[in-house]
């Protein structure tokens, strides 16, 4: 009998041992989970922070654009068409304006997929009303041909960086997609982002 208790409390002893084992263990991975989901999207916000640097480039160089019409002789308008002129100017300057505020609202929430789908569809509209502006057949507005080279420029030279963030954000969504990390991702809110593109 009282070799019968010894054995029963040795075996609860063992359970008690293997249990704090399993918790530690369990404590150990949710917080190497928690900290690399943190870094995934700590590396997202990194690269957004780049890349929105080079996207600034474009209001930069649409206040050119803008500034350089304005001064020039006939200021906004031509005598051949004045008011095209000027529609093709307002157009590119709402379109600016529109880019400068989705890439406002992302640089908050670079994750955001409403952000995301905003900053294309902002980006890609300030694309075509520069493209509009700079066609040949709009012979009637000027554009400096060096705005044009840099235009043209920082689109090629954007284009890593963008795959650069591209990638963070499909780093961080497989991260938080793998079982059993995505159980941490939903206790703590981790919600996929959106690429670009």
């Amino acid at each position: 009998m009282g070799q019968e208790v010894g054995r029963h409390k040795g075996f609860n002893m063992l359970d008690a041992w293997w249990f704090w084992l399993f918790v530690a263990v369990m404590v150990f991975w949710s917080v190497g989970a928690y900290r690399r989901l943190v870094g995934l999207r700590t590396a997202v916000n990194k690269q957004f922070a780049v890349l929105e640097e080079l996207m600034l480039r474009y209001q930069a160089l649409v206040q050119e654009a803008t500034t350089a019409a304005v001064t020039s002789p006939s200021g906004w308008q031509t005598a051949v068409s004045p008011e095209l002129g000027a529609s093709h100017w307002t157009r590119l300057q709402v379109a600016a304006n529109l880019s400068a505020m989705a890439l406002a609202r992302m640089q908050e929430h670079p994750l955001d997929p409403s952000s995301s789908i905003a900053l294309v569809a902002t980006s890609r509209d300030l694309q075509d009303a520069w493209e509009a502006l700079t066609h040949p057949d709009v012979y009637y507005v000027s554009v400096p041909a060096e705005l044009t080279q840099r235009w043209t420029e920082l689109g090629i030279s954007i284009q890593p960086d963008l795959q650069r963030f591209n990638q963070a954000v499909a780093h961080y969504n497989d991260a938080i997609d793998m079982f059993p990390a995505t159980w941490m991702a939903r206790l703590f809110k981790f919600k996929p982002g959106r690429i670009l593109g």
